[in-house]
């Protein structure tokens, strides 16, 4: 088939590409587009290619944050902490099923129950939760400096958290192709930015060349 040009498009190719995504998700790229569809296929575009962008920095956040917290809970609990029973007994419901769930796709698969395993399969939202004012006591009072020694001694455990908690508000809302042009995108990355220099900024001063989003921001229909 030819390639469609947008600016060009055809009643009956936008008959098709909406009902291949549904008339209920182009509606707020219709709204957005003052009912231009046209534009509102480009805005669809758009939005899909920006979130695409926030993939290197915000994988980049994940895997260090999760490496920092083990680290953390390793000090704390030993390095099988997610089987030490005075950690279990400090969690939440949520973290609680994430562990088990964790431990039974481990199972299921056959492969050793390790903390490499154990870490590798938690989701980017356990490790947000870990960061909860109700393991501060119990954790972060000893370990939060100690694990996150690049973190600025203005930032305590209650904002990292808090910026951990947006990103993966954003990263959910990539994830489920929600629309993402209401936001303020440059301050997006500008905090994902700095979220990734407060766990290592090497990492971030590596990555910042790779990571697109300012540019593809820019290029909004």
């Amino acid at each position: 088939m030819a390639e469609i040009n947008l600016r060009n498009l055809t009643p009956n190719q936008y008959r098709a590409l909406a009902d291949i995504l549904s008339t209920d998700r182009l509606t707020s790229y219709l709204v957005a587009s003052g009912h231009d569809k046209q534009r509102a296929m480009r805005l669809y575009l758009w939005n899909s290619e920006v979130g695409a962008t926030f993939y290197i920095p915000t994988q980049a956040v994940e895997v260090g944050l999760r490496n920092r917290i083990n680290h953390a809970l390793s000090a704390q609990f030993g390095e099988e902490w997610w089987a030490n029973r005075q950690y279990l007994s400090l969690l939440d419901q949520p973290r609680v099923n994430d562990l088990s769930q964790v431990k039974s796709r481990i199972h299921s698969r056959s492969l050793p129950l390790t903390t490499g395993q154990i870490v590798a399969g938690l989701s980017f939202g356990f490790w947000a939760g870990m960061l909860h004012r109700r393991y501060n006591p119990d954790i972060w009072t000893r370990q939060l400096r100690l694990s996150f020694p690049y973190l600025p001694d203005i930032i305590d455990r209650r904002k990292l958290y808090d910026e951990v908690r947006n990103l993966v508000e954003l990263r959910n809302r990539i994830s489920h192709h929600e629309p993402l042009f209401r936001r303020n995108l440059l301050e997006d990355h500008r905090r994902t930015m700095q979220l990734l220099g407060w766990l290592c900024p090497t990492k971030a001063a590596l990555l910042r060349p790779y990571c697109k989003a300012p540019m593809v921001i820019r290029q909004k229909p």
